[in-house]
């Protein structure tokens, strides 16, 4: 019994660890609109914006490239991409730039850095 309970201490702290671990890492590549505009300036041609051609047509950040993320070929496209590069996103609000930035994780890109609180809260500060 005492092994038990020993190995499921143990097996919390460590959940406990890995997920304080991937919020701290997560956090790290959630830039605020003044960390994002300083860095993204440098990288431009890694500027990507998530949203539709319609919502990029009403107004961007900078030399963003529009790269659907709703559409099928958004990972084929971003594929033009060096995956050890840095790459920056944004969306409207940030859920779609959440959900791309995990994507292009799971694709093998290492630094995908996101805009906290989208387009949105850029052009309302």
């Amino acid at each position: 019994m005492m092994i038990k309970t020993l190995f499921l201490t143990v097996m919390l702290s460590s959940l406990s660890l890995s997920a304080s671990y991937a919020q701290e890492n997560n956090d790290k590549f959630l830039l605020n609109k003044e960390s994002f505009e300083v860095i993204s300036k440098d990288n431009k041609s890694n500027v990507i914006d998530v949203r539709t051609a319609k919502e990029f047509s009403e107004g961007s950040i900078g030399e963003a490239k529009n790269i659907d993320f709703l559409k099928e070929d958004f990972i084929d496209q971003m594929k033009q991409f060096d995956k050890q590069e840095p790459i920056y996103i944004f969306c409207k609000s940030g859920k779609r730039s959440a959900k791309a930035k995990q994507a292009l994780v799971n694709e093998g890109f290492l630094q995908v850095y996101e805009l906290d609180g989208g387009y949105t809260k850029w052009i309302e500060e």
